[in-house]
């Protein structure tokens, strides 16, 4: 499994997202989103989603406490509408700053969900020099 490719979409007047069909079926009937340490959401197939929280829960102590209130308490499992929307509560809009529309990146194992102006900004900043150099670094 490996989510790929980028899909724009609008929220409609209740908040409401399609989820995209090329996703829907990998993600399955629920899933898990959050906030990420960039000012996007993290969609979370459920397994990953498990073994993304045991690796939280096997960190001990405050920095574990403090890493597992961080992504626990904005998570919201989703099972989305009978055509494939989800509703974004406003704590997840107002974290990602997500307006009118948003960008569904997909990132291998999960999708970042954009506000489509920040993720433009992304794309106009990315470093590719930095890119080329990890690619070289690890062989890829």
């Amino acid at each position: 499994m490996a989510f790929i490719s980028s899909y724009t979409y609008s929220l409609d007047t209740k908040k409401r997202i399609l989820i995209p069909s090329k996703y829907r079926d990998e993600l399955g009937d629920s899933f898990y989103i959050t906030r990420s340490l960039d000012n996007c959401l993290t969609i979370y197939p459920e397994k990953v989603w498990e073994t993304f929280t045991e690796g939280l829960n096997s960190v001990p102590g405050p920095d574990g406490d403090m890493a597992r209130e961080y992504f626990m308490s904005f998570a919201l499992k989703c099972t989305p509408d009978s055509s494939g929307r989800i509703l974004l509560e406003d704590k997840h809009m107002q974290y990602a700053k997500i307006g009118k529309n948003a960008v569904f990146v997909g990132a291998s194992k999960t999708i970042n969900l954009w506000a489509e102006e920040l993720w433009i900004e992304r794309e106009e900043n990315r470093d590719r020099d930095a890119i080329r150099r990890l690619i070289a670094t690890n062989r890829l």
